[in-house]
């Protein structure tokens, strides 16, 4: 069965409140086993196994968080994977940290906390004597270097041109692979999985 099937049911039972019971390594992906509930504190009305296959990314931190819903292959903690990838590259002489505030201001309006900060902006914080001051870490001559989705690397590239930077975007050849692949993200409570095939299954309980 699809998951967004599932997820249809799952929604339609008023004041549902879903549970993850366990999580399991399956071939090729996890298999997590959900509890459905009226309620957070209601009785179990429903169950559902999912697999999910071809797992880019999983963050599984809380199994009573009561949510349940699948997003489709243009949410930013999927698309990451199958965006064609560029390259961002911008002068070493600017200020540094005026430069961080507005790529966190873009990074947090495009993907809000889906995708962290430094995934692809790499940052170091140096201990200088009296604190930790963030820098940019690749370089690349006279220039910071930063890689990945092209989506991003735009929105980067917009953010740093409206502070008054001269930026270079390099879009590279795409990876059949990579193009190919449509991941979705199925969010629970405050935990998801990235992968790009999920289906699910009724489980039997006792009422």
């Amino acid at each position: 069965m699809r998951l967004q099937d599932a997820e249809k049911s799952i929604h339609e039972e008023r004041d549902s409140w879903v549970r993850l019971q366990n999580v399991r390594r399956i071939p090729g992906g996890l298999g997590l086993s959900f509890s459905v509930h009226r309620g957070r504190r209601g009785k179990r009305t429903d169950g559902w196994d999912v697999e999910c296959r071809g797992i880019h990314e999983a963050m599984i931190t809380e199994v009573d968080g009561g949510g349940f819903r699948l997003f489709p292959n243009n949410h930013p903690a999927a698309r990451q994977y199958s965006a064609p990838r560029a390259e961002l590259r911008w002068s070493r002489t600017c200020d540094e940290a005026k430069t961080l505030a507005a790529l966190f201001l873009a990074h947090v309006a495009e993907t809000d906390d889906w995708i962290p900060f430094d995934r692809y902006l790499r940052i170091n914080t140096p201990w200088n004597g009296t604190s930790f001051l963030p820098h940019f870490a690749p370089v690349s001559g006279r220039n910071f270097v930063c890689r990945g989705p092209d989506f991003l690397i735009r929105v980067y590239a917009r953010a740093l041109e409206a502070i008054g930077e001269k930026v270079k975007v390099t879009i590279r050849r795409s990876n059949q692979r990579r193009t190919a692949v449509r991941p979705m993200v199925l969010h629970f409570g405050v935990s998801y999985v990235v992968a790009e095939s999920f289906t699910a299954q009724r489980n039997a309980f006792v009422k």
